[in-house]
């Protein structure tokens, strides 16, 4: 971020675009001058006890570090949108701290597949070896593909380098390097444009995992493996954890819509083609570039809605039903069958009848409610 910025800011004071006006040295600038560099030096400090410290002993300088970066990154975020807002008229240039919206997503996201994912999701599916909600040695199976799919490598003569860094390279690193080499060299402009080219790739590499986990998460959901417990401790059948699991990688989803929203205001309104949006090359790309990854967020975010909160949904009530059969077999003798399917909740037997209220969702349907309004949140502000 520090080379980034840096680097667009010394181009554009090159070129004038930007003016550095130095106040005159009285007391009042000598003080604050005097602040700013002690908050320098406090910041620095942090980063060097955060890299040099163990990562279980920094908690503290970790969060510091984090929100001491993340406020600038706000800061620039909130002028880039100031500017699409108070500029006149298509064609302008977008703020010169419009990439700061994108580094602050990276920022965020990454933090949460890391902290809220990652780690949490990895408890998760280490604990479910011991739970109830699970047979054996079925869920063994699954838990032995799942760490080989997460840990694999790929091995190229002595390097060795993880599934999700080879992907990243071997799908973006070309489209990433190609306006760099295609375009006449610039200067500063390529070399800053390098430093986001790397970013880009890192934030590939993060999403290739995230993929492998949510696939193995609805690889677990299409087999017969986890067992719907009407009366577990959790209030949701035993689902809780899956039920959290669904909603960090929807807040993630958010995230990345709320980027892309923004990106479309802060960049896209002010690219639009002078001659509007027409079927030509350049309205495609624009179509391309900036609706685009709306309608994917869009697509993404009712595949996540179905495969995880609705597939679990559908688990929980097909548990619950087996249950309710399973107890009317128990109650009513072989010589004593009932007319009614074993699927009617009428029959008159307390057995089951505790089980009429049993909950069928993961998390609570005000909870759900809340998904839902948090998912249409950034495609409603890109049409307002």
């Amino acid at each position: 971020m520090v080379l980034y910025f840096g680097i667009n800011l010394a181009r554009s004071v090159g070129t004038g675009e930007v003016q550095l006006m130095f106040p005159q040295l009285t007391p009042r600038s000598g003080a604050v001058l005097v602040g700013a560099i002690g908050v320098g030096l406090v910041w620095a400090y942090l980063v060097y006890r955060l890299v040099t410290s163990g990562i279980r002993g920094s908690g503290m300088y970790r969060g510091v570090v984090f929100f001491a970066t993340a406020l600038p990154l706000v800061a620039g975020t909130a002028y880039a949108v100031y500017r699409a807002v108070t500029v006149d008229g298509g064609g302008a240039d977008p703020a010169l701290t419009v990439q700061a919206g994108y580094f602050l997503f990276v920022l965020v996201a990454g933090h949460l597949v890391y902290d809220g994912l990652a780690l949490k999701t990895e408890n998760l599916f280490t604990q479910l070896k011991d739970s109830s909600i699970v047979s054996q040695p079925a869920y063994d199976e699954f838990y032995a593909e799942l760490t080989t799919v997460l840990g694999d490598t790929l091995t190229v003569g002595p390097i060795a380098i993880s599934r999700s860094v080879a992907f990243a390279l071997v799908v973006a690193l070309g489209p990433l390097l190609l306006p760099v080499i295609v375009s006449p060299w610039a200067g500063w402009g390529e070399i800053a444009y390098v430093v986001y080219a790397i970013v880009t790739l890192f934030v590939i590499a993060m999403l290739y995992d995230v993929f492998l986990l949510v696939y193995k998460f609805t690889d677990l959901l299409q087999r017969d493996i986890l067992t719907y417990q009407p009366f577990h401790p959790d209030d949701h059948g035993g689902f809780r954890d899956f039920g959290r699991f669904a909603t960090r990688v929807n807040v993630i989803l958010v995230i990345a819509g709320g980027y892309v929203a923004y990106r479309f205001y802060a960049e896209g309104v002010l690219n639009i083609p002078a001659d509007g949006i027409e079927p030509t090359l350049l309205g495609l790309t624009w179509v391309v570039l900036y609706i685009g990854p709306i309608a994917a967020y869009a697509a993404l975010a009712l595949f996540w809605l179905y495969h995880s909160f609705w597939r679990l949904h559908q688990k929980m009530e097909d548990g619950r039903q087996k249950r309710i059969e399973e107890l009317q077999r128990e109650t009513k003798g072989d010589d004593q069958q009932p007319r009614q399917d074993f699927a009617d909740l009428d029959v008159s037997a307390p057995a089951w009848e505790s089980l009429r209220d049993a909950p069928t969702w993961p998390i609570k349907r005000q909870g759900l409610f809340g998904i839902l309004v948090m998912d249409a949140v950034p495609i409603a502000i890109t049409f307002v």
